[in-house]
């Protein structure tokens, strides 16, 4: 499952950098929508009807998310309300009783011995799949992937941070499901397979279990 993240990470990634924005649809904050070309540039939305257009810039002020549609699949991308935090534009992987985000950084950074090192091209951070447009302008450097997931039921404000000790905080999340409590308990579920714990809440525990 990473290698395929990291494979469809990297291909949207290429195609962004040969189509400056991709066909997409915004999402409003009050359900309307728009079907043009978008961008995700760190937390803002980057949106256009017209590929010769100009973008318009929009944040959870006004927008919901952007989905976008290639290769036959389609990535959909919303803001998140964090406790303590400004809403953050997260991918959504599962929809459900529980929804799961998921929160990607991928960082460029140059292993060479400083005296080697151009100060201006040691570090390129991109937040999201669809981020700055920031080029490493050396080949010598090791890309690395961080990744939190989110968890969020429809009724709850903000969502909860399911990877910060995992053991903990899932079965807190999850206490109203003695089956997921188990797999956690046997390790069947851990924080390597988070989407498929979620997948499994959805799908086989009842609310009234």
């Amino acid at each position: 499952m990473k290698l395929l993240i990291r494979f469809l990470f990297l291909l949207f990634i290429n195609y962004s950098f040969s189509q400056d924005y991709r066909q997409a649809r915004i999402i409003f904050n009050d359900s309307s929508s728009i079907e043009g070309f978008g961008e995700i540039k760190g937390n803002t939305i980057y949106f256009k009807v017209l590929q010769e257009d100009k973008a318009d810039k929009w944040s959870y002020d006004f927008a919901k998310g952007l989905t976008f549609a290639a290769y036959g699949f389609s990535e959909k991308y919303e803001y998140v309300k964090i406790e303590h935090s400004k809403p953050k534009l997260m991918q959504v992987v599962e929809e459900g009783k529980v929804t799961l985000y998921r929160d990607a950084k991928i960082y460029f950074a140059d292993n060479r011995p400083e005296s080697e090192k151009f100060k201006e091209t040691a570090l390129v951070h991109l937040p999201n799949t669809h981020s700055d447009k920031l080029f490493q302008k050396h080949v010598s450097s090791m890309e690395t992937m961080t990744e939190t997931f989110y968890v969020k039921r429809e009724n709850e404000e903000f969502a909860t941070d399911i990877i910060f000790s995992f053991n903990i905080r899932a079965k807190k999340y999850f206490a109203d499901c003695k089956k997921v409590i188990e797999k956690i308990k046997n390790k069947k579920f851990t924080k390597k397979n988070i989407q498929d714990m979620v997948f499994f809440y959805n799908e086989y525990c009842d609310e009234d279990e």
